[in-house]
C-alpha cells in the first residue's frame, strides 16, 4: 500500500490484495513541483491464467478523469487542493497495433491491466504522482510524474 493525501493506493490481482514495494522516484524538469512520485511494480509470471492487475484507490468516492496519451494510460483524481494521477504503459483498445500482449481498462478508482494466455512473463509498471496545491499552471505535472517510461523503465517488445 502507498499512502497518498487522498487515500491509499493498493494493488490487486484477481481481487486479491497483494503487497508491493513503492519506489520513490526523483523529480525532473517535467514534474518539478509534484509532492510525491512513485513507481509500483508487479512481477507477472504466465501460468496460462488470466490475471486482472488493478492499481487503484479503493477508498476514493470521486470519479476520475481519463488523461491518456500514446502508449500511456492515466486517470487523475481531484480532491480539495490535491491532484493525484495513476498511470501505466499501455494502449487500451490498440494493444495489438502497439505490440502489447495485454489489454486493460479504466476503473472508477484506478487502472486495470488484463493478461491473457499468450502474455509473456514481465514486470508491469504503474506510476503514481500527486501535487498540492494544483493550479492551472502546474496540474499537468502529475501526468509526467506518473509515466513509468519517464522513470527509467520500459516494456520490451
Amino acid at each position: 500500500m502507498l499512502l497518498t493525501p487522498i487515500g491509499p493506493i493498493k494493488l490487486f490481482v484477481n481481487n486479491d490484495e497483494i503487497n508491493f514495494k513503492a519506489t520513490k522516484v526523483s523529480l525532473d524538469k517535467r514534474c518539478s513541483d509534484v509532492n510525491g512520485r512513485y513507481l509500483i511494480e508487479y512481477k507477472f509470471s504466465n501460468n496460462s491464467k488470466v490475471q486482472k492487475i488493478r492499481c487503484c484507490l479503493p477508498s476514493i468516492d470521486i470519479e476520475g478523469d481519463i488523461e491518456s496519451g500514446e502508449r500511456f494510460e492515466t486517470i487523475a483524481f481531484y480532491k480539495n487542493s490535491t491532484k493525484l494521477t495513476i498511470g501505466a504503459e499501455a494502449s487500451f483498445g490498440l494493444e495489438t497495433e502497439y505490440g502489447y500482449d495485454y489489454t486493460g481498462n479504466y476503473l472508477s478508482n484506478g487502472i486495470q491491466c488484463e493478461t491473457n494466455s499468450s502474455t509473456k512473463n514481465q514486470i508491469f509498471h504503474f506510476g503514481a504522482s500527486w501535487i498540492q496545491p494544483f493550479t492551472e499552471d502546474n496540474d499537468h505535472q502529475t501526468w509526467y510524474g506518473a509515466d513509468p517510461t519517464l522513470m527509467g523503465v520500459s516494456k520490451e517488445r
